[in-house]
This record gives structure tokens, C-alpha cells and sequence, in this order.
């Protein structure tokens, strides 16, 4: 039957973390799972580097500051958090849910919380990196800019046909000692006139039509990359750093297999973030309902919201909301 839970949530963006310990604060067994390596969804994927403005609390902060500050409190009260696992199977028996995942854990939980966004992106990887000796390092090569201060005063390739990898270059230019772009394709996709024309005035060398065939490591490290360019041209440029973006494959989550009606996508739920299914609740930007907003503190209020009524739906006599301040001071949680 596997390890039996009070709650079990699927996906570790900032609603499912939040969730996790919103829930565990109120005394509930919980387990999250987190389908990527790392937790904290889009944000940690997409803006670990942006500054974000409209987090209550926080006139400014990155969205990797946000999220390494929400898995500490998500752990706060130590509930079991599982990553690189993907929920294949939601199975509802005897009023309980059992979970396969794709890795063969088994899970049984009295209720259940969708927060997997719209889905899990994987980042694309060129085609011609699979002639490529060296896939340990391959498989290595960061596709989000995360520890802005690793690239101080570092020599950083950034191999990218996106406007993606010209926002990298421009955010990377005050602190890197050389930028070098590496496009695959004559042109980059869905960049603006003013995106280009900030490259252009930071100086960055941009190569296009770029096809690598050598990356060069000692000890591991990376020391110069060989690539062709325009009509067969062979460069070797060095680089401490290397940065890979060609575009996302998104893998949406199996509502149907599981019984959840959607629509455009997205799950309809209630006021009280209640799926189709009982027992099974769902937050974040997954969801649909009138005056829905897809922002991060949306999803911190609908978790609040399915966390207390997935409590309730346990035990009828739990109270619907309670203060964090009186659950801390009569040194309990309710």
C-alpha cells in the first residue's frame, strides 16, 4: 500500500511548498513530489536571477533568493519532499488515494493537492551535441542562470538561438571577463529590436549559425570549446563557463488518467480549490476559476485555502483557519 499520508502534493513550485508547510504547520502528515531535480517550479527555472517585486513582504528580491527562503520554511516542520519523480497513477480506494510514481513509490494519502503549474518543462538540447564526446559534461550544462556570482570575472560561452541567451549575456556583462554567444541558428528567436541592439552596444561576440563539435575539460573543468560557423569555419574559443537554452518541451501532468475534468488545460475547482474528484484539491496556475491570477502570491491564498479544507475533509471538527501567531504561542499546531 505504501507510506500513508495525510496529504500528498504534487509539484514543488512555490504554491506546492508553501502548501507543504501550511499543512505541516497545521499538524498534517505530508508528502511533496517534485517531478524536476530541484524544487521551485517556473520561478527557479525561469527567474532565478529576475527581480521580483510583488511578493508581500518584499520590496525586491530574485526569484532564487524567494525560493531557497520558501524550501526552508516548507521544511520547517520536516515533511517528506521527493524530487526527480514523476506521479504516473492516482488511484482512489476505500476513500484513500494511492499514487504510483515513476520511479515504483508507492504512496497512500487521505487527500490530495495538484500544484504542477501547467506543466514540467524540459529544456532542448541541440541534436548535434549527441556527436559530442564527454556526455557526463554534457549532461551537466546548466539551461537557467542560477548563482549569478559563480561568473564573476569568468570567460562564459552561452549557446543559445533564444532571446533567452541574449537576456544572459546583458545580465552576465558587469560581472564576466568575456561573453561569447553561440547561435545555431542566422537569427534569434522571438528577440526584439531593443534586445539586439543592447548586445550589440555591450560588445558581445555573437557567432551564428554555430555548430559545436568539441568541448575541451581538464580535471573536469572546462577549458575551450571548437565549434563551426557560417559556411564550415572552425574556432576554438576558451570558457570557464558554459550556458544552453534552445527552447522547452513541456510535459503536462495526466489529468485525464486521474479523473480530473479540465478545460483549456487548466482544472476547474470551487471556492474551495475542490476538484471533480473528492478529496482531491488543486492551487497555483493550474487551476481556473472567475478572477483567477496567475501570480505567485495567488498561489500562496489557494493553498491556504486547500490545505484547510483537505484538513476539514480529515477531520470534520478541525477548525478552518487558524492564526500562526496563536499556533506558535500555545507552542502547538492545530
Amino acid at each position: 500500500m505504501g507510506e500513508k499520508f495525510d496529504l500528498a502534493i504534487i509539484g514543488g513550485g512555490t504554491t506546492g511548498l508553501f502548501a507543504a508547510y501550511y499543512a505541516t504547520m497545521r499538524q498534517m502528515k505530508v508528502v511533496l513530489i517534485e517531478a524536476q531535480e530541484q524544487l521551485g517550479g517556473k520561478v527557479m527555472q525561469f527567474l532565478p536571477e529576475k527581480l521580483i517585486y510583488d511578493v508581500g513582504g518584499f520590496p525586491e528580491i530574485t526569484g532564487e533568493t524567494l525560493v531557497d527562503q520558501m524550501i526552508e520554511q516548507a521544511n520547517r516542520h520536516e515533511p517528506e519532499i521527493l524530487v526527480g519523480d514523476f506521479v504516473e497513477q492516482i488511484e482512489k480506494t476505500n476513500d484513500k488515494f494511492q499514487l504510483m510514481t515513476a520511479k515504483g513509490k508507492k504512496l497512500s494519502a487521505e487527500t490530495v493537492m495538484l500544484a504542477t503549474g501547467t506543466g514540467t518543462f524540459h529544456t532542448r538540447r541541440p541534436d548535434e551535441w549527441a556527436e559530442i564526446p564527454d556526455s557526463r559534461f554534457k549532461a551537466s550544462v546548466p539551461t537557467s542562470l542560477m548563482d549569478r556570482s559563480s561568473y564573476q570575472d569568468k570567460k562564459v560561452v552561452i549557446a543559445s538561438n533564444s532571446k533567452v541567451g541574449i537576456g544572459w549575456a546583458i545580465n552576465l556583462q558587469e560581472i564576466a571577463s568575456n561573453i561569447v554567444i553561440l547561435n545555431s541558428h542566422d537569427t534569434f528567436l522571438q528577440a526584439k529590436q531593443e534586445e539586439l541592439a543592447k548586445l550589440q552596444e555591450a560588445g558581445i561576440e555573437v557567432y551564428y549559425n554555430v555548430k559545436i563539435t568539441n568541448f575541451l575539460t581538464v580535471n573536469k573543468e572546462l577549458e575551450k570549446i571548437t565549434f563551426l560557423h557560417n559556411n564550415g569555419q572552425e574556432k576554438t574559443v576558451e570558457a570557464d563557463k558554459l550556458l544552453t537554452y534552445h527552447g522547452l518541451e513541456l510535459q503536462a501532468a495526466p489529468f485525464e488518467t486521474w479523473g480530473i475534468s479540465t478545460a483549456k488545460g487548466r482544472i476547474s475547482v470551487d471556492h474551495f480549490m475542490k476538484t471533480n474528484v473528492e478529496g482531491i484539491f488543486a492551487a497555483g496556475d493550474i487551476v481556473q476559476y472567475p478572477g483567477k491570477t496567475t501570480l505567485i502570491a495567488s498561489g500562496y491564498t489557494e493553498a491556504i485555502t486547500a490545505v484547510n479544507h483537505a484538513h476539514m475533509l480529515i477531520n470534520p471538527k478541525a477548525t478552518e483557519q487558524l492564526y500562526s501567531t496563536v499556533i506558535y504561542q500555545r507552542g502547538k499546531r492545530l
